[in-house]
């Protein structure tokens, strides 16, 4: 069984962990919260837009944790909406959409005081056992 407990966005046995929590939101969504920092900056005062993907990424890995289902990304789309200025809390928001042929489909979205500032969309596949721990 693969371990999630050393990820760099929510892991709690990884002492550089962003320490992002995720939960259940309301109409099957998971949500999260992040503030950017500036050792997460691209230009001045903006956060990485790797950073931004990431973030995406994660909340829609916890989409499909919270429901017992253990997901690696295959592909991802990001469409950047507005810049999100350092010191902003970001809004997370993920929802599976779709599963067929063990093929997971989940869309998310950053969202800054409101307003959606980036989407993604992915699809993810259930790894091949192994001895990952």
């Amino acid at each position: 069984m693969m371990s999630h407990a050393r990820c760099m966005v929510c892991g709690t046995h990884n002492p550089d962990s962003l320490g992002i929590r995720f939960y259940q939101g309301e109409e099957g969504t998971t949500e999260g919260l992040f503030i950017a920092n500036q050792r997460h900056q691209g230009y001045s005062d903006i956060l990485h837009g790797g950073m931004t993907s990431t973030l995406l990424d994660a909340v829609m890995t916890h989409a499909l944790l919270q429901r017992g289902i253990r997901g690696l990304t295959a592909e991802l789309t990001v469409r950047f909406i507005a810049p999100i200025d350092i010191g902003s809390k970001v809004a997370l928001s993920a929802r599976i959409v779709d599963q067929r042929h063990g093929i997971y489909r989940l869309n998310a979205v950053a969202s800054v005081g409101g307003m959606i500032v980036a989407k993604a969309s992915a699809k993810f596949i259930k790894p091949k056992a192994n001895n990952r721990s």
